[in-house]
């Protein structure tokens, strides 16, 4: 699997998403129990730059994103933040050794899984909790499943809600079920 390849493409998925979508009522309720969609845009938009300064070495970057929903420019923004961090992870080396991300260091490898699977998962979230629809690209989808499937085998399940029922063959669906996510919401 080539990471770099797979989170350019989602980054791209992303933001095609986020233009579509533009300014919605972002006090909505989402798939996700803990973020509303004005939250929920946040964190998506506030994970790019933190995977991007990641890739490339940064010191470790802290303190409170700002509200990026709340901004006129906010869908010009995401795209250029998600450009940025699909061109960073693809920069020469940024796949090799140890980068630090969430409470330490990890596996570059593993940072650019995680990278991919929150461009995924949460564009997933926010296009139904929106109303509109999403797909991916099936290597995409497989990938991703593999990644949850890894984490939640690995013990980091407590990262996720519990695993709901699925009979969909579908890896983006599979992938869904296993964090938790009803992948028939808003179907």
């Amino acid at each position: 699997m080539n990471l770099p390849d797979l989170i350019g493409r989602a980054a791209t998925r992303a933001s095609d998403l986020v233009a579509e979508i533009g300014k919605v009522d972002f006090d909505a309720p989402t798939t996700c129990s803990e973020f509303d969609q004005r939250a929920l845009a946040n964190h998506l938009t506030g994970f790019l730059p933190y995977s991007a300064n990641a890739a490339r070495r940064g010191p470790a970057m802290e303190g409170e994103a700002p509200d990026f929903s709340a901004s006129p420019e906010w869908v010009a923004q995401f795209a250029a933040m998600a450009a940025d961090t699909a061109a960073a992870w693809s920069e020469p080396g940024a796949m090799d050794g140890s980068v630090q991300f969430g409470r330490g260091e990890m596996p570059a490898q593993n940072a650019a899984g995680i990278t991919l699977m929150e461009l995924t998962i949460h564009a997933w979230d926010l296009a139904r909790s929106t109303g509109h629809s999403f797909s991916t690209d099936p290597d995409i989808a497989e990938t991703v499943k593999h990644i949850v499937d890894q984490a939640v085998q690995g013990g980091g399940g407590d990262f996720f809600a519990p695993p709901v029922e699925t009979t969909s063959n579908d890896s983006l669906y599979q992938a869904l079920a296993l964090s938790g996510r009803d992948p028939a919401f808003g179907s």
